[in-house]
């Protein structure tokens, strides 16, 4: 068998590199010379340099420094080193000086300065500042007798712990200070060396220079410290600057021993300490600076060693490291900045991979396929078919002889490979760019046999009868399906029913065989269902059909599932289809898929899929909607894959291609349960109209309060961060804004949120974040936010404003009551008065004529007398009526009652006409308008005294009465009848007349002997008035009048 073999180590494999991100001062780094590095309880990273104090939240860099243009402010820049006190504050030291520390809240920004002063307890000069793991604060001074421990206790005050007496005139330069987990001290200074320290100042142990525990026999000790470092057992290490070897101190034992598990002669400068206790230690020849680092060396808690120089290809100059957990990601200072570094690696098998960038190209792989158990078979574009056996990971390259020529095939233009029914290797090439080759490739003989074709072909698949359906791309037309029988080694062109070639109008790009023998074809003018059998075609496009929601045209891969639905890969996404009852649904990076170009599909055996795209690998969970996103950084070879170039064995390997050969990988191996933490908020601006100015916060960001956003501020803006350093810049978010949104909004990388110009009212932004391979926070980061309303919104306005409106409604309506109080108290006086001199008047003028009449005997002067009489008693009756009428204490219904009767009584019964006065269901207590009251009286006078002048009648009817919303005043007399009877001609001229010219000739009768010929126009005239109806008419009996208003009683 002619097989070239490549053994492990060739560049099949390719070698693995640390995925990091680098930040320095164009990044927003104050300086690049990093001192120490330390996180925050709200998951903020804060990094210590020579010029200032960094807040770090995997985007943005803010400084806070002694500068006075710094609006964020420490008391030097100078930072020797980072801890975290008790209540969750920064201890942060500098190099300039021990004689004081700032305290720094991290959320806050709330700064206190503690000085190590003698006002504040401090004795002394300070010599060293030490904080304990429980975050308790330690000093220690130097006076000329003795060294003092002082614990600080908050508010600037300290209290003395302890004294140890020196010698008179003796001189320690260098002094350190170690608190250890029981409450004791360690103290190294260059002259006495190591001493431990009960609480209460009882020395424990001290290790003499001569003694037999002296490190480095003596030699080079006491010196300077190294290491010193107590761990998360219990354990110190203690090492010594310039001198070899790492040496453990166990207080518990108060004995000091050489670390025999770490190698000997190196000269360990360094130590750092993860959150699950693991250890790094870093060594260096260098003596005196201590770099570059020449080893790194990972202790785990239970004492197994792990070689971590890898590491060091990132920098030799690591001054500083942080980290949840060391074999995962780390955070490190270095001398030119900040780097996070992904130390996990995904269990990723890469063959043909070479280390390349992300513009740049290596093996293109173009197809693959097996046997499902021991052999799987690659395509590159060009050059060579591989065969993997994927339980030795033997990689082949194998000899393509040509069976007719016996020299080797050149390969080009590869597309996708398959077994077929009959054993041999299917696959594609091309010669010259334009013609196609179809090769069969004999696995036992190592021989391919070629078919030449006229078109170069862009894919194929093989039916379950054995026949091979390839689609090509001619120059002209776009697209043509093709058939080759691997029996009569022939090609034919396909045509439909109707001799046309369905794909005319199509670049094809995917051919799939499904279940019922039906071709589906992708290409770039959407997709397309042929039938082999009938021959008929069926097309989908964007747009085209009511139910249609194909993504894009161009369709690059198709793969049916077990529910016989298509899985279209597209430029817009994913489509899932279900040609039987026409249902799709979308997918695209709206909802978290890595790329929006796919092009691949691997299902796994529990229902899940692996979606391969132009940029990033996509683990896909239908049950539960979600997306898990993996890239070059997590082990690929490169973000980008290639169509037909994906495959499954039985053991459950994945098989990927792309631009820089092939991922062999398990899908336990990529998916695991990762906890992701909640987002965390890092700013927050808002855009005031009525200051014209942007306000920004990055401190007191507690989202247990509510966030109030004024009437003017329309525009404000959060940014967040996840407390997760791997690829801080590849984190996912997706946010809801709880009152607006109907549920969560994915926003991909975007770690903003901005709205505009919100309704007044109450509001909760929920945040939910997730890393690069979309493990998603379970909690979320809720913001509670208040928008107030404009001032004339708000309730106290409304209040106002109604109490306004009410007060000038009630001083209106007071107004008008005394307005009319006034009225009435002036119509009272108007008719007493009236009353009082008018009447008064002209009954003397009736009294004094009627005499003077008597008195005279000339009948000229007596006629005239008494008219004067007449006319003063005439005079009297209309004045009674007027005062009647605008006299204030006669405004009840009950006094209009009264006075009608009164007149129909003076005017009916002298003249022997009775009447009949029916008042029903009136509330008679009722108040009438002046006017209304008195128009009322004036129609119904002037009714009654035109039937005592001029009718017949012999008696009245008088009605009144409400019907439904209105009152009604009938008033109807027998006229007509008594003059039937008692005038005969009468009543034949009567009914010679029409009935409307009648009641006209009646009415103008009636009222024709009146003097001024006004009664009925000052009947109608007062029924206007009032907006009342007037009816009148002729009944059978006699004469009626009818009105009617509105209700009023």
């Amino acid at each position: 068998m002619g097989f070239l073999l490549f053994r492990q180590g060739s560049r099949s494999y390719a070698q693995p590199t640390l995925p990091e991100e680098h930040y320095s001062l164009n990044d927003g780094l104050s300086d690049r010379m990093i001192s120490d590095i330390v996180k925050s309880p709200n998951g903020l990273i804060w990094i210590g340099t020579s010029n200032g104090l960094n807040r770090f939240d995997g985007y943005d860099f803010v400084t806070f420094s002694n500068t006075p243009s710094s609006p964020y402010k420490i008391s030097d820049a100078n930072i020797r080193g980072l801890s975290m006190d008790r209540e969750g504050r920064l201890v942060i030291t500098f190099y300039s000086s021990y004689a004081l520390f700032d305290l720094l809240h991290p959320a806050t920004h709330e700064r206190t300065t503690v000085r190590l002063l003698p006002d504040n307890g401090i004795q002394g000069t300070p010599r060293d500042i030490a904080v304990d793991p429980s975050g308790n604060i330690y000093a220690i001074s130097l006076s000329n007798t003795h060294f003092s421990v002082y614990a600080y206790k908050g508010v600037q005050e300290f209290t003395e712990l302890f004294q140890i007496p020196i010698r008179q005139g003796e001189y320690i330069p260098h002094l350190s200070l170690l608190p250890l987990r029981d409450g004791s001290f360690l103290l190294n200074d260059s002259h006495n060396g190591l001493r431990h320290f009960n609480a209460n100042g009882q020395l424990l142990k001290h290790i003499q220079k001569e003694g037999p525990e002296a490190p480095g026999k003596g030699g080079s000790y006491p010196g300077l410290t190294a290491v010193f470092h107590q761990d998360i057992n219990g354990k110190v290490w203690y090492s010594l600057r310039g001198q070899r070897g790492m040496y453990h101190y166990l207080p518990g034992e108060r004995r000091l021993e050489y670390a025999e598990q770490l190698p000997t002669g190196k000269r360990y400068t360094r130590i750092w300490e993860d959150l699950t206790g693991n250890l790094l230690l870093a060594n260096s020849a260098n003596t005196s600076s201590g770099f570059p680092l020449e080893d790194l060396t990972c202790i785990r808690p239970d004492g197994k060693q792990f070689d971590f120089d890898h590491l060091l290809s990132t920098s030799k100059y690591i001054v500083s490291a942080a980290s949840q957990d060391f074999f995962e990601n780390l955070i490190l200072g270095i001398d030119t900045g900040l780097k996070i570094v992904q130390n996990q690696q995904f269990k990723i098998r890469k063959l043909l991979a070479d280390q390349l960038g992300s513009d740049q190209r290596g093996a293109i792989m173009r197809g693959v396929t097996g046997n499902g158990t021991d052999e799987v078979y690659f395509a590159r574009e060009v050059d060579a078919w591989y065969r993997f056996n994927p339980q030795t990971f033997e990689l082949d390259t194998l000899q393509m002889i040509d069976e007719q020529t016996g020299e080797q095939v050149t390969l080009s233009c590869g597309r996708n490979i398959e077994i077929g029914t009959d054993g041999y290797i299917w696959g594609l090439s091309c010669i010259n760019g334009r013609n196609g080759r179809l090769l069969r490739y004999d696995r036992t003989t190592c021989m391919v046999r070629t078919y030449l074709f006229d078109h170069k072909f862009t894919a194929f698949t093989i039916a379950r009868n054995g026949t091979i359906w390839l689609i090509a791309e001619p120059d002209t037309p776009s697209g043509l399906l093709v058939s080759f029988d691997p029996i009569a080694e022939r090609f034919e062109e396909y045509y439909d029913w109707e001799s046309n070639n369905p794909l005319s109008e199509a670049t094809p790009r995917y051919i799939l065989e499904a279940h019922d023998s039906i071709l589906w074809i992708g290409t770039e003018n959407g997709l397309y269902s042929i039938n082999p059998n009938t021959r008929q075609t069926r097309s989908y496009q964007v747009g085209k059909g009511n139910d249609n929601q194909l993504g894009s045209n161009i369709i690059y891969a198709i793969h049916e599932d077990e529910q016989h639905r298509l899985w279209l890969g597209t430029t817009n996404g994913f489509n899932i289809f279900d040609p039987q009852n026409n249902n799709w649904k979308h997918y695209n990076q709206q909802d978290a898929l890595a790329s929006n170009i796919v092009c691949g599909f691997v299902p796994t055996p529990e229902g899940k899929y692996w979606i391969s795209t132009y940029n990033g690998l996509s683990f896909f969970d239908p049950d539960q909607q979600t997306f898990r996103n993996f890239y070059k950084e997590d082990g690929l070879s490169h973000d980008e894959f290639n169509r037909h170039s994906f495959y499954t064995d039985l053991l459950g390997n994945i098989y990927l291609g792309g631009v820089n050969g092939m991922n062999i990988f398990r899908t336990e191996d990529l998916v695991r349960e990762v906890r992701t933490p909640a987002p965390v908020l890092t700013f927050f601006s808002r855009y005031s109209n009525d200051q014209d100015s942007m306000i920004r916060r990055i401190s007191n960001l507690n989202t247990d309060h509510t966030f109030i956003i004024g009437p003017d501020d329309t525009q404000f803006t959060f940014q967040y961060t996840l407390p997760n350093y791997t690829t801080p810049r590849r984190n996912q978010f997706k946010t809801w804004l709880e009152g607006i949104d109907k549920g969560y909004i994915y926003q991909g990388r975007d770690n903003t949120s901005n709205y505009y110009n919100l309704p007044a009212g109450d509001y909760l932004l929920h945040i939910k974040g997730a890393d690069a391979n979309g493990n998603w926070s379970s909690e979320a980061l809720t913001i509670p936010i208040h928008v107030n309303p404009p001032w004339y919104k708000t309730y106290a306005f409304i209040l106002s404003g109604a109490l306004v409106f009410f007060l000038v409604l009630y001083s209106l309506f007071q107004y008008r009551l005394n307005r009319r109080l006034e009225m009435e108290r002036m119509r009272t006086k108007l008719s007493s008065d009236l009353h009082d001199e008018v009447s008064g008047l002209l009954a003397s003028i009736a009294m004094r004529t009627d005499i003077l009449q008597f008195k005279t005997q000339d009948a000229e002067n007596q006629k005239d007398l008494k008219w004067i009489g007449e006319v003063s008693r005439t005079a009297m009756s209309k004045m009674s009526d007027v005062i009647w009428s605008i006299d204030s204490r006669r405004d009840k219904f009950e006094d209009l009652l009264i006075r009608m009767k009164e007149h129909a009584a003076e005017i009916l019964a002298p003249q022997h006409i009775d009447y009949r006065f029916k008042v029903d269901h009136l509330d008679t207590n009722n108040r009438l308008k002046v006017d209304l009251r008195q128009n009322l009286y004036f129609i119904f006078k002037e009714a009654i005294n035109n039937i005592g002048k001029h009718s017949w009648a012999t008696e009245v009817q008088i009605h009144l009465h409400n019907e439904g919303q209105e009152f009604v005043m009938h008033i109807e007399d027998n006229g007509k009848e008594i003059r039937k009877q008692r005038t005969a001609p009468e009543n034949t001229r009567q009914a010679a007349m029409s009935g409307r010219e009648a009641v006209n000739t009646l009415i103008q009768e009636r009222l024709s002997s009146t003097k001024t010929g006004q009664g009925l126009s000052n009947i109608r005239m007062r029924a206007e008035r009032i907006g009342a109806s007037l009816r009148l008419a002729e009944s059978d009996r006699g004469f009626v009048v009818r009105i009617r208003c509105r209700k009023f009683a």
